[in-house]
């Protein structure tokens, strides 16, 4: 079995429905929105920005349970989705409500400046990309959270101040 942590648009992605799932914390880690989308919500004039986790805090998300014979091809699917150049996959370990288990994270490499949220509000009304704009990915966020009884302060302030 192996165990894969999911913070961000993850949580609702189709390559992890069917697994078990429990909402997990990770400590030591938070969202943040320090990454760009320049295909899937944006685009290369208009990047969107998306969630990221940088050291300090912790995070809530869900834990999904891969079973080994799915472990190949999960973490190929993750390897090109979630990789990229902005993040790395490290193990850490992760609070489920049945106790602390390893699990797949992907985190991001150094320090990256935090954006306020009237200027990530203008940057999400903005970007326009192939799957959706900015003020989608954040309601999938927090579609996504909400259906797991979880919450993030940064994006429920994002969230009320795109959905007026």
């Amino acid at each position: 079995m192996t165990w894969v942590f999911a913070y961000g648009s993850l949580m609702g992605d189709a390559i992890l429905s069917g697994f078990v799932s429990q909402p997990a914390r990770l400590p030591g880690y938070h969202r943040e929105f320090i990454h760009e989308s320049r295909r899937r919500w944006g685009s290369p004039d208009k990047p969107c920005p998306v969630v990221g986790l940088t050291q300090g805090g912790e995070c809530w998300g869900i834990a999904y349970a891969v079973p080994a014979e799915e472990k190949g091809r999960i973490a190929r699917n993750l390897a090109r989705r979630e990789t990229a150049d902005e993040c790395r996959r490290e193990t850490e370990m992760v609070e489920t409500p049945d106790g602390v288990v390893p699990a797949w994270v992907w985190v991001t490499p150094g320090a990256r400046e935090a954006q306020d949220s009237e200027v990530l509000e203008v940057r999400l009304r903005a970007a326009h990309g192939v799957v959706g704009d900015g003020r989608e990915y954040v309601r999938t966020l927090v579609q996504a959270l909400d259906r797991h009884g979880l919450n993030d302060p940064l994006v429920d302030d994002l969230w009320a101040r795109l959905e007026t």
